[in-house]
């Protein structure tokens, strides 16, 4: 998990993303302090209406000062908006690197249940392997038909298939895995045994989406959109009246240095634009509907989470019941298995029996490996989808 969290693209763009929003803050906020801005120059400048070539002062600098003093909280509200988009993307970060976590996981458990498939295949293998040692044995002692025979070894060399199926598919998910983990696909795995951990109020469902709606990072991204939405709603009202700054400034000016003449400015500007040609009414317009997108967007992700949450609740409680059953379904096999072949070897059982018993220990034997895997592939989208890691 923590070599996905730390190689995985996906997050290393959710963090550049997260890095572009936290300089767009820094840049909104930087109109609230003060501007220095620095000018210097060489200018030939000369005397056109008497063509005498005399030459001026042409050595300037500038200093200038630029502070903003009221423009009735628009810039403090534009910072604000940004910074509430700032959070959004934090929980956005936040959201990728569960989901990550989730594909990881699910991926973890795909390949353990690809492995549980191979030993059962094996021993399907070494069964059916033995069932056709019985028919052989029993046609050269003449009680058994060839036919049984030729059906054993038609039975043994489909279960060497599936076998081969098996180990292809284990190094599929392996591949996956490595590649979801963000390291080279040949890279070698050796999952080890692992089980979710069993969340606290794992069989209450109200509480569970309670859960959601409170720590789910995407709920809250979408909750931080509005609050954003809300400030671009302030700064638009805002936008058409009037900005007070001040300004202060020493400039220089001489033939050969900017020393010799000398002036200080101080100033008072205020800034009214009374006339905009339908600007500022079409920022407000645009302003209101990105507030009312916003919150349906907060009400489409806050449903989504509590059907998810639902989805997986009821996922997990028939998985844990499959689980069940499927032991059951497995040991009842066996003794099916068991049965079939003391009953042909004493010739009292067709070897039809034998082999219709070992495809249900077979099939029963894969159902107990699904099932367990889905126990724990549901239990961890259910601890995504409330908002956990």
């Amino acid at each position: 998990m923590a070599i996905a969290l730390k190689k995985q693209p996906q997050i290393g763009i959710a963090r550049a993303n997260l890095l572009s929003a936290q300089g767009r803050t820094g840049q909104t906020a930087s109109a609230l302090n003060p501007q220095f801005v620095g000018n210097a120059g060489l200018n030939d400048q000369r005397d056109i209406k008497n063509s005498t070539g005399a030459v001026g002062n042409p050595v300037t600098a500038s200093v200038t000062l630029r502070q903003l003093i009221y423009d009735f909280g628009r810039t403090r509200d534009q910072v604000r908006q940004q910074s509430s988009i700032e959070r959004s993307f934090q929980q956005a970060l936040t959201r990728t690197q569960q989901t990550v976590a989730l594909q990881v996981r699910v991926a973890f458990y795909d390949l353990i249940q690809s492995i549980a498939n191979v030993a059962t295949s094996e021993a399907n293998v070494s069964n059916r392997q033995r069932q056709l040692d019985q028919a052989q044995a029993r046609m050269d002692s003449g009680l058994g038909a060839p036919v049984d025979v030729v059906q054993a070894k038609t039975n043994l060399a489909d279960a060497a298939i599936s076998l081969t199926t098996s180990r292809d598919t284990v190094l599929t998910n392996r591949v996956a895995l490595a590649q979801l983990l963000g390291i080279d696909s040949r890279t070698p795995i050796v999952p080890a045994s692992a089980k979710e951990i069993k969340l606290d109020n794992e069989s209450d469902l109200e509480l569970l989406v309670t859960d959601a709606l409170k720590n789910r990072p995407d709920i809250k991204a979408a909750q931080e959109t509005v609050t954003a939405a809300r400030y671009g709603v302030f700064a638009a009202n805002k936008d058409p009246l009037p900005t007070v700054t001040a300004n202060a400034g020493v400039n220089g000016r001489g033939a050969n240095d900017p020393f010799p003449t000398q002036t200080a400015t101080f100033g008072v500007n205020v800034t009214w634009t009374f006339g905009d040609g339908g600007l500022a009414a079409g920022k407000r317009k645009e302003a209101h509907g990105s507030e009312d997108a916003a919150r349906q967007n907060l009400i489409q992700i806050s449903n989504q989470a509590v059907s998810e949450v639902s989805q997986y609740f009821v996922d997990l409680q028939s998985a844990s019941q499959r689980v069940n059953l499927a032991q059951v379904e497995v040991a009842n096999a066996l003794e099916l298995v068991r049965i079939s072949e003391g009953r042909y070897t004493g010739g009292l059982g067709q070897f039809l029996d034998v082999t219709s018993a070992q495809n249900s220990l077979f099939t029963a034997n894969q159902r107990l490996s699904q099932a367990q895997e889905d126990v724990e592939r549901t239990r961890a989208r259910l601890r995504t989808a409330i908002g956990l890691m």
